[in-house]
């Protein structure tokens, strides 16, 4: 691998590992606020949320960790993340005509548990897609940190560490500063 000015200061890495931990935990959060109007807020309605939320992150952690492997550029990565800030500053302008529509079909196509399969299909259609970019951060950047296998439990667990925090911060600014300060549209 060509040696690129991103991968000898890893601070950077791990600043990006921080901030997609604060990003998947404000979407989700705002996920919940964006469904509520239509579906409200239910258990099942988090349920449904967490569930398609860990389901991206899955799928995204598989492929970040085969696409690091297979070719360690960090423009790749970092394309990735700026699709899915892309896809999720657009969420508040479409979000809702999708989930219309979504309801608009199910309607006459479901005949039990529609809020279900409506919530469940709304949440696949707006979210599963940049979560799943994003669940592609953490593999990439510990394929571009680990130096060597001496210090890899390490890095790993670092990473993970500034993951954790973004998420603390990502739960808890939402809730608490942004959505109250500025509502949903700024927080997306």
């Amino acid at each position: 691998m060509k040696e690129r000015p991103i991968l000898k200061n890893k601070i950077f890495l791990y600043i990006t590992e921080f901030f997609s931990g604060m990003s998947v935990m404000a979407v989700e959060l705002g996920a919940s606020r964006l469904l509520a109007p239509y579906f409200s807020s239910s258990q099942i309605v988090w349920t449904i949320i967490i569930g398609t939320i860990m389901i991206a992150m899955a799928l995204g952690n598989i492929f970040g960790g085969r696409s690091a492997d297979k070719n360690p550029n960090p423009d790749k990565l970092y394309g990735r993340i700026i699709i899915a800030a892309i896809w999720i500053a657009l969420i508040p302008v479409v979000g809702k005509y999708i989930i219309i529509g979504i309801s608009a079909v199910l309607i006459f196509t479901v005949n039990s548990n529609f809020l279900v399969w409506a919530a469940f299909a709304a949440c696949m259609v707006i979210f599963v897609f940049p979560l799943f970019l994003l669940g592609t951060v953490t593999p990439s950047l510990v394929k571009y940190s680990v130096d060597s296998l001496e210090d890899n439990g390490k890095t790993v667990g670092n990473l993970g560490a500034f993951n954790t925090i973004g998420s603390i911060i990502g739960t808890f600014l939402p809730t608490f500063v942004t959505i109250p300060a500025w509502g949903l549209r700024l927080l997306f």
